[in-house]
């Protein structure tokens, strides 16, 4: 079984989210807070991953192909209503008068990042 890197980036991400809430001037509970989801999301993963099938899908450690499929198909699935969401955040932004580009921006970026992964993996294979 090979090791999963989502404790030590979960804390990464924990500790960067609450320097920035410092940085930030948030009150201390928001601080500790954005602090502690992330990490103690990614040390529920990390340890009850071990004993169940669907969190070690979460941990980056499927026990098998078929949890590898539905990993991948679960990432489909979550990709494709993101792009929806994003969407329609950028049309009601337009439609109320309100800033669409951080929104696009995001749309963009979602779609470069699937376009250019389909082009790597098909030169990889």
């Amino acid at each position: 079984m090979h090791r999963s890197p989502v404790l030590a980036v979960g804390i990464v991400i924990g500790l960067v989210f609450g320097a920035a809430g410092l940085i930030g001037d948030d009150p201390p509970w928001r601080v500790a807070l954005s602090t502690a989801i992330p990490i103690a999301y990614a040390l529920l993963v990390t340890l009850v991953g071990r004993r169940s099938e669907t969190v070690s899908v979460l941990a980056g450690r499927p026990v098998d192909e078929r949890w590898e499929l539905i990993n991948l198909e679960a990432s489909a699935w979550a990709l494709g209503v993101t792009a929806i969401v994003v969407l329609a955040a950028v049309i009601v932004a337009d439609a109320t008068g309100g800033d669409w580009l951080p929104y696009a921006f995001m749309g963009a970026v979602m779609a470069v990042a699937y376009a250019g992964s389909l082009a790597v993996l098909r030169l990889r294979q």
